[in-house]
């Protein structure tokens, strides 16, 4: 669940040290870009990331009869994968599927559940259904949200809203759709439609939408995942578009050729006002060869472990702590789509996986 962020976490507290006592061999950020501002652009992402409301829509994940956990062992491929191979998976599975029988947009949601709401029993630590609720979706299910936990676990008595999950599948084009919104506090936080479709040894997954974190930022994502068969290998190709416009901060990328590997050609850029840096890398056996540029000048070159890049700039010479920091930012934005896709799909994702098996 967006999994990159302890470790951007202590990053940035090196780098603000090491910023601190930097001996101005690299350039200096006030004559470059305003690095502060850039880092409080993701802060200000992690923060819509981290409010309450997607708090209570994670801790669906494993507990609904739509997620993972609660499969009987129909996903345990998924278990211990991390974001790119439960996305490579996934789309593996939806493929093969589709070659051997294809999907009909027939209803994922059974007319047995259609219109039903569940609550959190702890004693069981799952959603069960409270036929004395009324509210759902005629053609989805609703389910009520909590506060929660430091371990993410609903805490019963302190509801915040619902999460309604509609199948769209009776009408849409595409082969499943399923939409979801999740409101809290009389506010709503989560808005996102997730589509699967595909034939002839292919499959195209897209998730698209809003979060809205608990202050004004929100989050509004359009990302396309892509697999097939290339050589005998499972691959997957992925375009994304992340954009905070209350901060003026845009992600956009395009990755090709991305394995459970981590190998894959990577063309990114990042907006943060008025400055652009375009991050273009080549990746494979785990290793990333990379420039950073900065509104079209070569800013800085990366190179060597894929999670723990050295950065250096045009010269050769070393940056600030402050300014790697941004750039592993910048670095990090791929795995960190992934972990958006994942957090999004987890509460339903037997619903994507069966949808296509069945």
């Amino acid at each position: 669940m967006w999994n990159r962020r302890a470790r951007t976490g202590a990053l940035l507290a090196g780098a603000l040290l090491l910023a601190a006592c930097d001996d101005a061999t690299g350039p200096d950020p006030t004559e470059t870009f305003d690095a502060e501002a850039a880092l409080a652009d993701y802060q200000a992402l992690e923060e819509i990331l981290q409010s309450s409301a997607f708090a209570g829509f994670q801790s669906l994940d494993g507990r609904t009869p739509f997620s993972g956990a609660a499969s009987m062992g129909l996903v345990d491929a998924f278990a211990e994968a991390d974001s790119r191979e439960f996305a490579v998976e996934l789309l593996t599975r939806a493929r093969r599927s589709m070659d051997t029988r294809g999907v009909e947009g027939a209803p994922l949601i059974s007319e047995g559940n259609r219109g039903s709401t569940f609550v959190y029993d702890p004693a069981t630590d799952d959603y069960v259904l409270d036929p004395e609720r009324e509210g759902a979706p005629a053609t989805g299910v609703r389910f009520i949200l909590y506060e929660v936990d430091g371990s993410g676990t609903p805490i019963v008595g302190e509801e915040i809203g619902h999460a309604d999950l509609v199948d769209e599948g009776d009408t849409s084009s595409e082969q499943i759709a399923l939409h979801l919104t999740a409101v809290a506090n009389g506010r709503t936080h989560l808005d996102y439609r997730t589509t699967l479709d595909g034939s002839d040894g292919e499959g195209a997954l897209t998730v698209a939408g809003f979060v809205q974190g608990d202050g004004e930022a929100r989050l509004d994502f359009d990302v396309q995942v892509a697999g097939e068969v290339v050589d005998g290998r499972d691959q997957v190709d992925l375009d994304f578009d992340l954009d905070v416009a209350s901060r003026d901060f845009e992600i956009d990328g395009r990755v090709r050729g991305i394995g459970e590997d981590e190998a894959g050609e990577i063309d990114v850029t990042v907006r943060h006002g008025t400055d652009s840096f375009q991050l273009l890398a080549s990746v494979a056996n785990q290793t990333i060869d990379g420039s950073i540029r900065l509104n079209g000048e070569l800013f800085a070159t990366a190179s060597g472990p894929a999670d723990d890049p050295t950065f250096t700039n045009a010269n050769g010479l070393a940056l600030s702590g402050i300014e790697i920091l941004v750039l592993v930012a910048i670095a990090d934005s791929v795995e960190d789509v992934f972990d958006l896709v994942e957090d999004l799909i987890d509460p339903v994702d037997n619903l994507v996986i069966l949808g296509a098996l069945l």
